[in-house]
């Protein structure tokens, strides 16, 4: 039942992803046309990330108290689709457009959630946690590869109404779960007397340094958005540009997905590696985005791309192997808010920083010092505390 149930997921990914690209295209560009304002985009990131802030552990404890998750995904997606249909006559009051497009988020988060339990009940072991996020991984990046250009082209044409489209998928997504609503997702037995291992031991220092590590580059990287809006704002059918460099982005993606299947394979590879060259792709791109010509962000998209894929799927299967299941949406719900908490700052003081008067160069290569600052930064933390995992 559980790789029934994976299987379903995949589909329901697929479609998940496919109406967000829909999203991502057309309602930060819709907004950007009707008020003229890359702080209205900086807006837009604050309310879809806020959230993520602020309700990934209360919604990870209430999948954690359910052994029905089926459920609980389900409402997730068909509360979506009614209110990706709301958006669409309430597309001209914004503050109605932020509350709404904050309420698809959320409900984002329960939809993450459940798969990422789902695949934790099925296997504790690395190699194959490892398979099982990078095909969920690779689905979405073929999902994405197809559907940002038709995001593209249907924002163009439709505006802000391309999101009855999402509506449609959403739905359909909803009513493939409806024969397994009943069904039970349980924790793993265990293996004779033997206990699961934990992750080892990790003292204060190190906890600390990660921190202001991830925040640090994370704040830096949220500004990516922001400076990709400002080279393509001034160019006609900006939304064709922006479909096509979000598949580029996902190009990239699909590689990562492989590069990280091979470091699998690779005894004593660990997560150190993958996750230091992830963050050094992601700040070479965040450089090359503030140079002139729009050319550049070719390259940037794609190098961006690798590296978001060589952080996310370790990331991934880390949590799931060691932190037990009864805890693991509250453990995860913590680790994303903290992630999340600094990117729509991010956005919003690049946007200022640029509409008044620094150049978008100049600002792009504060960003890039940042990450890098933070990839160093993190590197003396794992040196320093010696934690191998």
């Amino acid at each position: 039942m559980s790789r029934r149930l994976y299987r379903l997921h995949l589909f329901t990914s697929g479609l998940r992803v496919f109406g967000d690209a829909i999203e991502t295209v057309a309602l930060p560009w819709g907004l950007l046309k009707t008020t003229n304002s890359l702080v209205s985009v900086g807006g837009y990131a604050l309310f879809t990330h806020l959230p993520w802030v602020l309700l990934p552990p209360l919604l990870g404890r209430t999948l954690d108290r359910t052994s029905k998750k089926v459920r609980l995904a389900f409402l997730a997606l068909l509360l979506q689709a009614s209110l990706v249909i709301l958006i669409v006559p309430l597309s001209s009051n914004i503050w109605a457009f932020y509350l709404i497009v904050s309420g698809i988020s959320a409900l984002d988060i329960l939809h993450r959630y459940y798969g990422f339990s789902l695949i934790a009940s099925m296997t504790l072991e690395e190699g194959e946690l490892q398979g099982l996020n990078a095909t969920l991984s690779l689905v979405g990046n073929i999902a994405s590869l197809v559907a940002f250009p038709v995001a593209g082209a249907l924002a163009y044409r439709f505006g802000v109404g391309a999101m009855l489209a999402d509506a449609a998928l959403l739905m359909v997504g909803a009513l493939s779960l409806l024969p397994y609503l009943e069904v039970e997702t349980t924790p793993l037995p265990a293996k004779g007397s033997e206990k699961v291992s934990k992750a080892p031991a990790i003292n204060r220092g190190l906890i600390i340094g990660v921190l202001v590590s991830l925040l640090l580059f994370n704040f830096a990287l949220g500004s990516f958005r922001i400076f990709v809006f400002a080279r393509l704002k001034e160019l006609a059918r900006a939304e064709f540009l922006y479909g096509a460099l979000q598949s580029l982005t996902t190009v990239g993606s699909i590689i990562g997905v492989g590069l990280i299947a091979y470091i699998a394979r690779r005894r004593g590879a660990g997560v150190r590696k993958p996750l230091l060259a992830g963050m050094v792709l992601q700040s070479i791109a965040l450089l090359l985005v503030g140079l002139s010509g729009v050319y550049l962000l070719v390259p940037a998209v794609f190098v961006l791309g690798l590296g978001r894929e060589l952080l996310n799927v370790s990331a991934d299967s880390l949590f799931q192997k060691y932190v037990p299941l009864e805890s693991l949406g509250t453990m995860r719900g913590i680790f994303d808010a903290l992630a999340t908490l600094v990117i729509p700052l991010s956005q919003l003081t690049f946007a200022w920083m640029i509409e008044g008067g620094i150049g978008t160069t100049v600002s792009a290569a504060l960003g890039g010092g940042l990450a890098f600052a933070g990839v160093v930064l993190l590197y003396l933390t794992l040196v320093y505390n010696n934690n191998k995992v």
